[in-house]
């Protein structure tokens, strides 16, 4: 066999970064611009505007306005304010609550009373936005059987059908607030079910291993902008419901697009559907203005290599299980930094939106954006020096746990100061997510590639559901507490990265294909194998 022929190589001789990846990384960035959309739902629709408690009808009779109507009124909420926020006038615990609509509108937390008592009541919320991505465990299996195409198909289907029909329930008949929230816990759930970790492998492997990081950030961009549309959303609907049906029209204009999804020529080729893999390679070639001669003689030569052969018989008789077992040490691994890096994540970023007496949550989320988009491109370029991955993301780890361990000194006295840590924090964590949604498939075969993703996005949801969780259940009283115990674990972080492999520079193939091949070569060497193509059909002799 000639040296140097790939599938990777033959991908550059068709165009690894041609009108056809950049086509299609533009209409696939509309699913990962969804995902921040759906993901910053929660921020806007359940969020905790300023309330206090009603006072009562024998005091003033219609208090329902949360700003005074006159000094008399004034003077009356001074004297109620002067209690707990959650306490009555007379003492007993207030369960009438009055709230600020000036900056949020009209949320689900205002509709349900969630606060005080039942502030940890709308974390379920959250809860089960983040529980619904524990699919990508087996929705990352089924991608490694079905492939990339049909999986982003139904995981987009679904995530439009289900909250859809819960939102026609909810607009069409009068139902009280626990039927309420159901109904919008089970489109939290199925909101979640999206096929970002799908999308984003499909982008890195519609190209070559020189192109991966480009095309994995465009993903990371995607989300961002995701992020600040969903703010425009927020502001312009100023009500949960709304801004609910306002998202679900967004992913109702990306569906026609669901039919021209292409599927990956790296999956193709490990599923040995070489006559679907000459059809992608063809159209690849096509649009990016190459010919067939350029490509076509070195993909004859690359599907009659007798490597093949011994894969497919070496390979065939290792289930799923004793493959997946193999890998396990670094699949844990993969799982905790996923964690850490999503409880970080969540905790600055909905830490940022609470901050409204401050600045604009409106203005914190898409300064925010911005601050997380220049982290990603900044991880982006690092990652692509002497560095490389395992030394940057061990970088932007440093530089976040010194962000959040700081802030604790400076959130009560210094609150211009805390944004701006924040911020900082915000850029730094992004970089690290960005290496890792990056590094985490590049250490993996194609073959495990999916699964290995659906691990690394499960340990991710795990950090996210507790980190709000922990805030309310906390209260402001413990919640510096946080800040040192995060700081902790992203040092443990830095230290289990050690154990993973540099991938800068290697092949998209992994040290599993690697080995794979030394091991092919000792047999052809042995002269074990004989491949000939007859009439069209792969013959091969042991």
């Amino acid at each position: 066999m000639t040296s140097g022929i790939s599938l990777e190589n033959i991908l550059r001789r068709c165009g690894d970064l041609g009108r056809f990846q950049i086509l299609h990384y533009v209409f696939l960035n509309l699913i990962t611009l969804g995902s921040g959309i759906t993901t910053y739902y929660y921020v806007f629709g359940v969020a905790e505007p300023s309330y206090r408690c009603r006072l009562p009808s024998s005091v003033w009779p219609g208090d329902n306005q949360y700003q005074a109507w006159d000094v008399a009124h004034q003077y009356l909420i001074n004297q109620s304010q002067s209690m707990p926020k959650c306490q009555n006038m007379n003492g007993t615990s207030c369960k009438n609550f009055v709230y600020d609509r000036s900056i949020f509108g009209r949320t689900f937390t205002e509709e349900g009373d969630f606060v005080c008592e039942n502030a940890l009541k709308k974390t379920w919320l959250s809860t089960m936005y983040q529980f619904g991505g524990f699919v990508v465990l087996s929705s990352g299996y089924i991608c490694d059987r079905i492939g990339r195409q049909k999986m982003i198909r139904i995981l987009t289907l679904t995530l439009f059908t289900i909250p859809f029909l819960a939102q026609l329930i909810l607009t069409s008949f009068h139902m009280n607030i626990n039927t309420k929230f159901i109904l919008l816990s089970i489109n939290q759930l199925f909101s979640s079910i999206d096929a970002y970790p799908m999308v984003f492998l499909l982008l890195m492997e519609l190209t070559s291993s020189s192109h991966t990081s480009l095309a994995g950030n465009s993903a990371l961009i995607g989300f961002t902008i995701g992020e600040i549309i969903v703010t425009i959303f927020a502001y312009m609907t100023r009500d949960w419901l709304q801004l609910k049906w306002v998202i679900t029209g967004y992913f109702a204009l990306i569906l026609p697009y669901l039919y021209y999804v292409p599927e990956s020529p790296y999956w193709l080729y490990t599923k040995k559907k070489y006559n679907q893999l000459e059809v992608c390679l063809r159209k690849i070639s096509r649009i990016n203005g190459h010919s067939d001669d350029d490509w076509y003689p070195y993909y004859k030569q690359l599907i009659c290599d007798p490597r093949l052969a011994i894969l497919s018989t070496k390979y065939a008789s290792r289930r799923s299980k004793e493959i997946i077992l193999h890998h396990l040490p670094r699949l844990c691994l993969c799982a905790y930094i996923g964690f850490v890096t999503m409880l970080l994540y969540i905790k600055i970023s909905y830490g940022l939106a609470a901050m409204s007496d401050v600045v604009s949550p409106y203005w914190n989320i898409i300064i925010g954006a911005i601050v997380e988009g220049i982290g990603y491109l900044s991880a982006s370029i690092l990652i692509t020096t002497e560095l490389g991955r395992k030394k940057s993301l061990i970088i932007y780890s440093l530089l976040t746990c010194l962000c959040v361990f700081i802030i604790p000194f400076l959130m009560e006295s210094y609150p211009i100061v805390t944004i701006i840590v924040s911020q900082m924090g915000k850029f730094t964590i992004s970089g690290a997510v960005s290496i890792t949604w990056i590094f985490v498939p590049e250490i993996f075969s194609t073959s495990m590639r999916g699964i290995a993703n659906g691990v690394f996005v499960f340990g991710g949801r795990i950090g996210a559901i507790l980190a709000p969780i922990v805030d309310v259940a906390l209260g402001q009283q413990y919640i510096k507490i946080t800040f040192y115990v995060y700081s902790f674990l992203t040092i443990i972080q830095v230290f289990l990265i050690h154990f993973l492999p540099e991938t800068r520079n290697h092949s998209f193939h992994t040290n599993e294909d690697e080995e794979k091949e030394f091991d092919d070569q000792t047999a052809i060497s042995n002269g074990t194998i004989e491949r000939s193509i007859v009439n069209g059909t792969i013959h091969t002799k042991f």
